[in-house]
């Protein structure tokens, strides 16, 4: 072919091909990538909705719990009110008010966002209020809906009011109530005999949900089942109107649903809103998680900008591509010209290449075998020189193992056919054996045709007889493991015909009986999936590859299987539409994804689980000492989370005296023929201020033929259990031990008590035992660690601070704060009573306008309490008892013996003056050995 031809019609038709080309790579470079952008920007738009719905789900879920245990806890302060009022009537609680209020304020000062508390009577009006606020005229204010509520047949135990500005100071409060129950007042006719309330800020609990937000511009809020708002993350300074009562809120409420998820327009300033919804357990209240469309679309936004970024340079980028294509068309078909010109070049080098030939294993012998020519191919191949080869029979040279028949059978078929091709075993120089494939041709005079030698080429065959024998090998394998894995192999022609295995037809549930096609396949499909096949199809028909999914047929019992398809597609022929050959297997991994959603709902109930509890999670590896903490077990030894762990933290944390603990504890859990739980208790010493805490700890112990290979398990923090465990032993043996020291000074009192009548008696024994019980209580509310002097003297003499006529005899407290300890407050309790007691029947206080003055002071370098008691506006005549009686005896065995102090009593005009001195520091130092003693029995 000539330079001007090729130049022409072939150039012409070149340069058209390359303009189709050009155009369809400019058609790619911009809709691939538009189309790409479309898609990843719908299943953004999905992936934004459904994160949207988990988030707010979760939202709702975590502030009904919040709001649950907060709720309870009021009602738990509600009922312990109640207790606390238990037998008094309305007028009692009314008298009563300043001296209830301390112990009502006691009562629910420490619940979270607390407010206060009220009390009211059956009509509403107010009977106690814990803040000490005036009260306002007949309660009004404060919610008169909860009353009727209350009041109605059939009221809930606990009822949440609504959100209202509180008439004492204006603060935005709902309330927490339940009815007043064992009243001192007539029985009610209708069962209703008042209320017990308590406050609650809707922004303090507004607070603790917005903690629980997944983003800020969520809002979390505390709605009751009628609509009305309790309580929003974005506050509110005026209470807000309920929703409208054609909102799905409503609808939900109304059904009692348990949670819910709805897109609502009025919940939220009427903008369009996700909602999640969930019931609080107890209560006619829901808690509503709530964000808005726009927050979901920024961020849908928000995820789209990488794909704008991916997206618009490799549009520019194909772009460049297909113009470089371009150019490389056109250098192609130049290049096409001058490969004609070379090809006549290349026809003259022919001749070389003839001589290059000779490194082909070629044998020339005659008809007996012995060797006239031997190429340097065979040199290579047998290590035979051609001195040595040149004249030898290649039989026995190469040591030949001929086929059946021998080389006589074979050099008769050639004498016959003229040609002879197959196979012989032979063995190289170096003994090694060589399969070779051979072709024999047969040489004949030209003249007179007689035969007159054999040509035979030679090829190894050794490499082709290894890999045909491992492919065997590998094709039984691969059979093996379809049968063992239930992997079925299949054909899909272009026609739609489909060549499988016999189990294909199982595999869908179809007869095994006629023909199987793609069709009858796809019969099976389920109706989600069918798009989703006809599109890879389709995609496989035009561009092929590999292909790798997953779909669902239904079986004809009406069961759901899973199965995978992977395999390889050639695209389809022009005017075609379908794939010219996809071949591959399938698997049922209906199983898979079952475990595969068990365990997603394991990994996360595990995850719940852990968070609540507060476990750490902790792997070892015995075979090569990694270990492996999450961040809970980190902070326990107080480990930053960029170092690696070792065994060597683990041990430095432990507690000196602990390791033989945790040693027993290993070795126990190491043994091959126990259970191989790994369980103890330690302390762990950890951080710059080497605090102290008690780690509890839980695993398994993996063995591998009766050898530990790896140690999983959980630790939990169990500082405040053990240290509320050795408080409350503490607590039981001072209780105890208390006990019996009052029960000691009761039998004292009962033995050594004289009176003149047994009414005396009784009224003499039941005050002294009252003086006891009123130090117990005092002690039992400062835990056992001391009591207040001031409210100890208040105890004894609350009859006579306030007084109720001007005239009336009356007693004055005078002192700073002193706390006794807890050995020294019974004794000085009965010393002060035998003194209040002595002053009500002979001194100050048995007289109208009789004053009784109580001071102390405190030595703060010696440690000494001084007690003085001055009456004054007694009996005039002033002189020493006759005989010393009961209290007499207790004042001074209180106080010189059991308290080590001295006693100082004068008579005089008017009444009594006693100075009373205690060593605080003895009563602190038996206070302490007390302890001592407890902590280590």
């Amino acid at each position: 072919m000539s330079r001007s031809t090729l130049s022409g019609p072939g150039g012409e038709n070149g340069f058209r091909a390359s303009a189709w080309l050009f155009a369809c790579l400019l058609a790619a470079a911009i809709g691939l990538p538009a189309v790409l952008l479309g898609a990843g920007g719908w299943l953004a738009w999905k992936g934004a909705w459904r994160e949207a719905r988990n988030e707010v789900a979760r939202e709702a879920d975590a502030g009904a719990d919040y709001a649950s245990r907060l709720l309870l806890n009021y009602g738990i302060a509600a009922s312990r009110l109640d207790d606390l009022l238990q037998g008094l009537s309305d007028a009692e609680i009314t008298a009563q008010a300043e001296s209830l209020r301390p112990a009502a304020r006691a009562l629910t000062t420490e619940l979270p966002q607390f407010g206060h508390a009220a009390v009211f009577d059956r009509q509403g009006t107010v009977l106690l209020v814990t803040n000490g606020h005036p009260l306002p005229p007949g309660g009004a204010g404060f919610d008169d809906g909860f009353l009727a509520a209350m009041r109605a047949p059939g009221a809930p135990p606990l009822h949440l009011g609504e959100v209202f500005a509180s008439p004492q100071d204006g603060k935005l409060i709902f309330t927490v109530g339940r009815q007043r129950t064992r009243t001192g007042n007539p029985s009610p006719t209708d069962g209703f005999d008042g209320l017990v309330k308590l406050a609650v800020e809707p922004e303090v609990v507004a607070e603790g949900l917005r903690r629980l937000r997944a983003t800020p511009s969520d809002l979390i809020g505390l709605l009751r089942s009628d609509g009305r708002v309790l309580a929003r993350t974005d506050g509110f300074t005026a209470p807000l109107p309920p929703l409208p009562t054609r909102t799905p809120f409503h609808a939900v409420a109304a059904a009692g649903a348990e949670r819910a998820l709805i897109a609502d327009d009025a919940m939220l300033d009427r903008k369009p809103a996700l909602i999640g919804l969930r019931r609080l357990d107890g209560f006619p209240a829901y808690a509503a998680a709530i964000r808005t469309r726009a927050a979901i679309i920024a961020a849908w936004r928000e995820a789209m900008l990488p794909q704008l970024a991916i997206a618009l340079p490799a549009m520019l980028a194909l772009l460049g591509l297909a113009a470089l294509v371009w150019r490389g068309q056109r250098r192609l078909i130049a290049a096409h010209d001058r490969l004609e010109t070379r090809v006549a070049e290349r026809t003259a080098a022919l001749a070389e290449v003839s001589e290059a030939l000779d490194l082909t294993p070629c044998v020339i012998t005659d008809l007996d075998g012995r060797i006239i020519h031997w190429s340097e191919g065979c040199v290579r191949l047998y290590g035979y020189g051609r001195e040595e080869a040149l004249g030898r029979m290649v039989a026995a040279l190469l040591r030949t193992e001929f086929q059946a028949g021998g080389r006589e059978g074979l050099l008769a078929n050639l004498l016959r056919e003229g040609q002879w091709q197959g196979e012989v075993r032979q063995y190289r120089r170096d003994g090694s054996l060589i399969v070779t494939g051979t072709q024999w041709t047969l040489r004949r005079e030209p003249r007179t045709g007689a035969p007159h030698s054999i040509v035979s080429t030679r090829a190894d065959l050794s490499a082709l007889h290894q890999a045909e024998h491992a492919l065997r090998r590998s094709e039984a394998r691969l059979q093996r493991a379809q049968e063992a894995s239930g992997a079925v192999a299949f054909e899909l022609a272009e026609d739609g015909s489909v060549l499988a295995d016999a189990a294909m037809p199982g595999l869908f549930g179809l007869a095994p009986t006629g023909p199987l096609t793609l069709a009858r396949l796809a019969s099976r499909l389920h109706a989600e999936d069918c798009r989703l096949l006809a599109g890879t199809y389709r995609g496989l028909a035009r561009h092929g590859g590999a292909f790798n999914l997953e779909f669902r047929i239904r079986r004809p019992d009406g069961s759901v299987r899973w199965l995978l398809a992977r395999g390889e597609a050639q695209p389809r022929q022009p005017g075609r539409f379908a794939p010219r050959l996809a071949a591959g297997i399938i698997l049922d991994v209906t199983e898979r994804h079952h475990a595969e959603a068990a365990l997603a709902a394991s990994g996360e109930r595990l995850r719940l689980a852990q968070e609540a509890a507060g476990f750490g999670i902790y792997d070892h590896d015995f075979r090569t000492g990694a270990v492996t903490w999450d961040s809970r077990m980190r902070a326990f030894w107080d480990l930053p989370e960029d170092e690696p762990v070792t065994s060597r933290h683990f041990l430095a944390g432990l507690h000196p005296g602990d390791r033989p603990l945790r040693r027993d504890a290993m070795r126990r859990a190491k043994d091959p023929h126990g259970t191989g739980t790994y369980q103890a208790e330690f302390r762990v010493v950890a951080g710059p201020a080497q605090d102290e805490r008690w780690i509890f700890t839980i695993g398994q112990v993996h063995f591998e033929r009766d050898r530990p290979v790896r140690l999983t398990g959980l630790a939990l923090d169990i500082t405040e259990r053990k240290r509320s465990e050795q408080r409350n032993e503490l607590l039981m043996r001072e209780v105890d031990h208390r006990a019996k020291n009052a029960l000691a000074v009761v039998q004292a009192a009962l033995r050594l008590s004289r009176a003149e009548t047994p009414a005396e008696l009784v009224r003499i024994i039941e005050g002294r035992v009252s003086a006891l019980a009123r130090a117990q209580t005092i002690l039992a509310r400062r835990r056992w660690e001391g009591a207040e002097l001031h409210a100890l003297l208040e105890g004894e003499l609350a009859a006579f601070l306030t007084g109720i006529r001007l005239d009336a005899p009356r007693a004055e407290l005078h002192g700073p704060p002193v706390t006794i300890a807890a050995h020294a407050a019974q004794p000085l309790s009965m010393a002060v009573h035998e003194l209040a007691t002595n002053a009500m029947k002979y001194g100050a206080l048995s007289r109208r306008g009789g004053l009784l003055q109580v001071s102390w002071r405190l030595d703060p370098l010696q440690r000494v309490l001084t007690l003085l008691w001055r009456e004054r506006g007694g009996p005039e005549e002033a002189a020493n008892p006759v005989r010393r009686g009961f209290g007499s005896r207790v004042i001074e065995q209180t106080v010189q013996v059991q308290l080590g102090g001295r006693v100082t009593r004068r008579w005089l005009p008017g009444g009594l003056a006693c100075e009373i001195a205690i060593p605080l520091a003895r009563q602190e130092v038996a206070e302490a050995v007390a302890v001592e003693k407890a902590v280590a029995a």
